[in-house]
């Protein structure tokens, strides 16, 4: 277990390059640029979840405390986190945004900021949906916090259904905090950010058995790492990593094995997601002339010899100034 102040620092260290701050007002001329893509795509501003279908994005729901959408197998649900003072929750909504069902209940009705209402409450985050649309991983605390003064429990992977039955512990580790995973096509695989809790605790990512439970880091992944994303195919692994002084978007296969491939060039990229034919990928980035993430999209090409390459990236959005930690969902 650490402190909560250890924990938000965590929480922090994810955002990658740049945070989106909630509170501030629109940008004049925060404007989404028409591009056609194919199925689905869920990003967040200032904590309202937005979807671009088509040639059109558009608010699609959220009060201000959405985060980290997950969009399921078959694109008619999406599940999300609602942040509240002192415990976040795991919501579900349809395609449209009209709310289904609250999958945990971790706040409480204790006053704001008083002591009694952080004994009470929890956090859980980034959930990511098996391959059959049952159950989904999340990154959440096994307990309230305990002790004089209190003490947090890590973030530890779980398994929730979205239907009847209970969570399953999937991963934790003391002096360990985990955070974005996904996983494989066929479910045998869950990819997942693991960090050690304490202040500038470099992410790193891991793999996980789901017959076996074995967790090891990802062989050829750098450390930091994060992001994970697997090609519908089952074929690549997209990961956000560090590179000197550049934070970009890169590739292995699947299976964890040789070099990675350098996807992006901007400096300050994150969030892979790819198109749900796998013929584009999807990312967010800061560019010179904005101070925060905004929507890219670049077609991907297969090399003679295996590899995979991008093309030069479209920048869809300008100024938005989107939620880093919450990424970018492409799905049906």
């Amino acid at each position: 277990m650490k402190s909560l102040c250890l924990l938000l620092m965590f929480i922090i260290l994810l955002t990658g390059c740049a945070r989106t701050d909630p509170a501030a007002a629109p940008e004049q001329g925060a404007v989404v640029q028409g591009a056609a893509l194919p199925g689905k795509l869920l990003f967040v501003r200032q904590g309202v979840i937005w979807c671009w279908q088509g040639r059109e994005a558009a608010p699609l729901f959220g009060d201000g405390r959405a985060a980290h959408p997950a969009l399921s197998p078959t694109g008619d649900r999406i599940a999300y986190i609602a942040r509240s003072n002192s415990f976040s929750d795991l919501l579900l909504a349809d395609a449209t945004g009209q709310p289904l069902a609250q999958l945990t209940t971790y706040g409480t009705n204790e006053p704001p900021n008083s002591l009694r209402r952080v004994y009470a409450s929890r956090w859980v985050f980034y959930p990511t949906w098996a391959p059959d649309g049952t159950s989904l991983a999340v990154a959440a605390q096994a307990a309230p916090p305990m002790g004089d003064p209190p003490v947090d429990y890590n973030l530890g992977l779980a398994l929730l259904p979205v239907g009847p039955g209970t969570a399953r512990p999937l991963y934790s580790a003391e002096g360990a905090q985990v955070a974005g995973s996904a996983f494989s096509p066929d479910g045998t695989t869950l990819i997942f950010t693991r960090a050690a809790s304490v202040p500038g605790g470099q992410q790193r990512l891991y793999r996980l058995e789901m017959a076996s439970g074995a967790a090891q880091p990802v062989a050829g992944a750098p450390t930091p790492s994060y992001d994970p994303a697997f090609s519908p195919d089952g074929a690549w692994l997209a990961f956000t990593a560090r590179d000197g002084d550049q934070t970009d978007i890169f590739v292995l296969p699947a299976s964890g094995s040789g070099t990675p491939l350098r996807l992006t060039s901007t400096g300050l990229a994150r969030a892979p997601a790819f198109a749900p034919d796998g013929r584009q990928i999807a990312f967010l980035a800061i560019s010179p002339d904005s101070s925060g993430f905004d929507l890219w999209v670049a077609e991907l090409h297969q090399n003679e010899g295996g590899g995979l390459s991008a093309g030069p990236p479209r920048r869809l959005t300008q100024g938005m100034k989107l939620d880093g930690d919450s990424g970018v969902v492409w799905g049906l």
